[in-house]
């Protein structure tokens, strides 16, 4: 979706100062306006509607903070998470990537990834409706717009994350990956089936301050247990079955942030 208001225009759509505006997107974080080539806020219909609804919400009473928590109800969740199911039902790659776009230019791009992908994953996951193939073609989809967004966001910080999925592309992983990205950590990112020798010695040339890991069988929680006491920095686990591990950081930003000490 395509930013075409500035905020002098949105100030006028939606009865809302300017100043207000920046301020609730700095404290809410509730949407992420695109920058024009000069550096100004550009907004989309749906980030104006989605004004307008808060604005509404307000006048009945609520303060900002519930007026954004009742749009972001489970029920409204729950349809735009059943949208995405029926897409994958149906092979229907264009129409996932649309209500991903959709999502992208609503809400921050920290919130999408750190919080609406992962609770579709699990969405997914347990969709009666979806065969192990419908599911495939949706995490593999996923995978490759934040495999692009890693990319994207890519930077020379000093401070670098080593993230390692030892058999094949990780979503959780590649959840999190992506969001230290975002938050300016560079990520390191493989998959694959590598070696204890050759991630300690990845570890050693990279030197991390975070090394992170996805497990998914008992084979791999044994081959982190047999590398954690040659690695010094701060470890984070990923995948299902791991809820009870020392290591393990959560599902979403608000978890990963408490536990990676973000």
């Amino acid at each position: 979706m395509t930013g075409k208001y500035n905020i002098k225009a949105v100030e006028a759509m939606v009865g809302i100062p300017a100043g207000t505006l920046r301020m609730w997107e700095r404290r809410y974080q509730m949407i992420a306006p695109q920058r024009s080539e000069s550096g100004h806020r550009l907004y989309t219909d749906e980030q104006v509607e989605m004004l307008r609804k808060i604005v509404a919400k307000t006048k009945e009473g609520l303060t900002v903070r519930q007026a954004i928590a009742l749009l972001e109800t489970k029920e409204e969740t729950d349809d735009a998470f059943s949208s995405c199911v029926q897409a994958a039902a149906s092979f229907d790659e264009r129409k996932l990537k649309q209500l991903w776009d959709e999502w992208m230019s609503v809400y921050s791009v920290e919130k999408v990834v750190g919080e609406q992908f992962p609770a579709l994953y699990e969405a997914l996951s347990r969709a009666d409706v979806l065969t192990s193939a419908h599911r495939q073609f949706a995490y593999t989809l996923l995978a490759s717009k934040l495999r692009m967004m890693l990319l994207t966001f890519s930077s020379q910080s000093k401070q670098t994350a080593l993230a390692i999925a030892p058999k094949e592309d990780s979503l959780p992983l590649l959840f999190v990956s992506t969001y230290l990205s975002i938050r300016g950590i560079h990520v390191v990112y493989m998959n694959g089936d590598v070696s204890i020798t050759d991630v300690l010695a990845a570890v050693e040339q990279v030197k991390p301050a975070f090394f992170l890991f996805s497990c998914h069988q008992t084979d791999d929680a044994g081959w982190l247990a047999a590398m954690k006491p040659h690695i010094a920095c701060t470890i984070g686990v990923t995948g299902k079955g791991m809820e009870h591990h020392s290591c393990y950081i959560g599902k979403t930003k608000a978890e990963w942030e408490k536990k990676l000490h973000l």
